[in-house]
């Protein structure tokens, strides 16, 4: 709700001033935002196109503004196509070095692609820019993914701190309710993060994209048939990131499972 909100308040600043880049860059990074969340309650290929739309607008009126550059290649990701986002992210980051929207989801298509590596150090660069939960926890799967979990804990920690701050502040948002019970889960704390995990679910029950991190939990903590249910669930509410669930190495306990295989082949 709070996207749709802010992506009614950048119309009325364009209203206003049709030439404000900036406003169409918050444009698009809120549409594709949406989008990139919650593909199952919205119209997400509408929300693309806009996310499209806007940004080129943005770059048109003004190229040498880092949001715009990072709005572009956030809707350019979400078309799949990598190569040009990554060339739009490293303008944004040329342009502002601070730029966080810009390392976190340059992160993104590089982790959906299974470059970890280069998705560590854009997670990291991101999480040193801002406290952001989200930013530590996905340079800590990136670690995870390389077999580096001593290294992972670190960022896993770093990301239950955050959350925690976030939450202390926003109660009631899901999202940040199933990273913080994902980061108990990853820190041997397994009750802590069921407990969190059931929080998050409660909160909104229709969000894929809190079914999805909850099943993730429960995989890891080798609740495989819990961790499917939960899965068919997030797929059922709108979740369909393919290439995401076959690099995650979360649901790698999964893998073998039939109703995994069927699941993955819905997507």
């Amino acid at each position: 709700k709070s996207l749709e909100y802010a992506k009614e308040m950048y119309r009325g600043a364009i209203d206003i001033d049709p030439d404000y880049a900036l406003a169409w860059a918050g444009l698009a990074a809120s549409a594709a935002q949406v989008a990139h969340l919650y593909p199952g309650v919205s119209s997400s290929e509408d929300d693309i196109a806009q996310a499209d739309r806007a940004s080129a607008k943005a770059l048109d009126l003004d190229p040498t503004l880092a949001d715009a550059h990072a709005a572009r290649g956030f809707a350019l990701f979400l078309l799949e196509q990598y190569e040009e986002a990554e060339a739009a992210f490293q303008r944004a980051i040329e342009l502002d070095p601070q730029q966080f929207e810009a390392h976190f989801f340059y992160g993104r298509t590089c982790f959906q692609q299974g470059r970890f590596e280069d998705a560590l150090r854009l997670f990291s660069a991101a999480s040193e820019i801002g406290e952001h939960y989200e930013a530590a926890f996905f340079a800590a799967q990136s670690l995870e993914a390389m077999d580096r979990s001593e290294e992972a804990a670190v960022f896993y920690r770093a990301s239950l701190e955050a959350s925690e701050s976030h939450m202390a502040l926003n109660p009631d948002d899901p999202r940040a309710a199933t990273f913080r019970a994902v980061a108990h889960g990853r820190l041997d704390e397994r009750e802590e993060g069921f407990k969190w995990a059931e929080r998050a679910l409660s909160i909104d029950p229709a969000d894929a994209g809190v079914k999805y991190n909850v099943a993730c939990l429960y995989a890891v903590e080798g609740e495989v048939s819990r961790a499917v249910d939960i899965l068919e669930q997030a797929v059922d509410a709108g979740f369909s990131r393919r290439a995401w669930v076959e690099n995650d190495p979360d649901l790698d306990a999964l893998r073998d499972d039939a109703r995994f295989q069927g699941l993955l082949e819905r997507i």
